[in-house]
């Protein structure tokens, strides 16, 4: 109604009578051009000054008209803006995100104590930092963006080291992982630069604040984010981590037999921590429910990684906050693609090195060789696959698709399987000196 109204006076207007400023009558469009017409084929050459007023008074309705529908135009897109592009969370949205971060906030503050107010002062100024530099060069970007993880890293390694060391190892792994998906959410955005902030629709710093709150990755949608999807991830999350309980129930009577060969070990490790992972998706979909109804969709750290087809499948699926990191960290000025015999191996040494710290506050010893085999064996398939994808993959002529072999398809298959099993075993006996046992909590 608001839309065409206008448009009707303005048809209304241009057909009816009028009064103008001096007092004088004058007509419409229509009627002026008529009455224009028939006087040019019957007067004389001295009434030549009415018919200029004549010529005069259609331009003036004609620049009314076209300014009318001008503002008529850029009305509905500031209201399109407002809509969709343009929506900025208001107190009340504030409130809800508090509240959803209330658990886990409280608990970081009984644990970290007062260690946790320049912990949590850094992460609320860190996606307006990044909002602050997104357009400066990666030479002001990058180091700034090192140093605000440096920081977060070191707060909270210190403090685990010194306020956890009567919890157990599954309390220490699951406070260092959600920590650490925090801070890779908001630090990937300094790395980023515009084009991650324009991705995620970060475009003020009311979204900015708002998107630090946020334990995973955040974007700020066009459409409200619907009710259904979100019960739909509920029962996807809560169908993993019940299928978690049902193997621990049974697991635990062949336990000891499957620890008997490692290749069955490698496996039944590779099931369960599929399903476990999924645990830190839940206070991100905490999050998602709070924000049902707003223009905001959570991206969740962990996806469906035990049916992936190859290496690129997985790291896409496995803890997309770090992933993202270190590729806008290591890979991408490293050469990205184009130099995958260079940027590929390094992204994974220094991935190796990073996780040294994280051995070191769970179990008290850095691992430096078993991290450096984990990722060394991951980086290897998928620097392999890299270089054989762009070998084997062909375009077709018929649609312009690109197409792989079938053959080939199923060895990258098994190479990122096996590769996969390979780290998991490594990582539970290597790097977190444990076992099956205890990663079913058995012991």
């Amino acid at each position: 109604i608001k839309k065409y109204v206008p448009l009707l006076l303005a048809a209304l207007r241009s057909c009816t009578y009028s009064i103008s400023r001096r007092g004088q009558p004058r007509w419409g469009i229509a009627m002026v051009v008529s009455e224009s017409t028939e006087q040019a084929s019957n007067c004389s050459a001295g009434d030549s000054n009415q018919n200029n007023q004549m010529v005069m008074m259609i331009n003036n309705n004609d620049d009314e008209e076209e300014q009318l529908y001008t503002s008529i135009e850029e009305q509905d897109e500031r209201r399109y803006q407002h809509q969709h592009k343009e929506w900025n969370p208001d107190a009340i949205a504030y409130v809800r995100a508090a509240i959803a971060m209330s658990p886990f906030m409280s608990y970081l503050c009984y644990k970290m104590q007062l260690v946790a107010i320049p912990y949590l002062a850094l992460q609320m100024l860190s996606i307006p930092l990044a909002l602050k530099l997104r357009d400066h060069s990666g030479c002001i970007r990058w180091p700034s963006a090192f140093v605000f993880v440096a920081l977060l890293g070191g707060i909270k390694t210190s403090s685990v080291l010194m306020k956890f060391g009567n919890d157990n190892v599954a309390v220490k792994g699951m406070f260092y992982a959600f920590t650490a998906f925090w801070e890779c959410s908001n630090a990937v955005h300094i790395f980023g630069g515009r084009d991650s902030m324009d991705r995620f629709g970060i475009i003020n710093y009311q979204r900015a604040f708002f998107a630090a709150l946020c334990p995973a990755q955040i974007k700020f949608t066009a459409q409200v984010f619907p009710r259904d999807r979100w019960v739909r991830a509920l029962l996807h999350i809560g169908g993993y981590v019940a299928t978690f309980a049902a193997l621990r129930l049974v697991l635990r009577y062949v336990a000891e037999t499957i620890e008997m060969y490692a290749v069955l070990e490698a496996e039944a490790i590779v099931i369960c921590i599929s399903c476990l992972v999924h645990i830190w998706n839940f206070p991100p979909l905490l999050y998602q429910m709070f924000m049902t109804g707003y223009r905001v969709q959570v991206i969740y750290p962990f996806g469906s990684i035990y049916l992936s087809t190859s290496s690129r499948e997985f790291w896409s699926k496995w803890s997309r906050p770090a992933s993202s990191l270190i590729r806008h960290m290591f890979y991408y000025p490293l050469g990205g693609k184009g130099r995958a015999f260079l940027s590929i191996p390094l992204m994974f040494l220094l991935n190796a090195s990073s996780h040294y710290s994280v051995s070191e506050a769970l179990v008290g010893d850095k691992s430096e060789l078993g991290w450096n085999v984990v990722f060394g064996a991951l980086g290897l398939a998928a620097t392999i696959e890299v270089y054989c994808d762009s070998f084997f993959e062909g375009i077709n002529t018929d649609d312009g698709t690109r197409s792989t072999n079938k053959w080939w398809t199923r060895v990258r298959f098994v190479l990122a399987s096996a590769s996969l099993r390979f780290a998991a075993y490594t990582l539970l006996h290597k790097c977190l000196n444990s076992s099956l046992h205890s990663l079913l909590g058995l012991q």
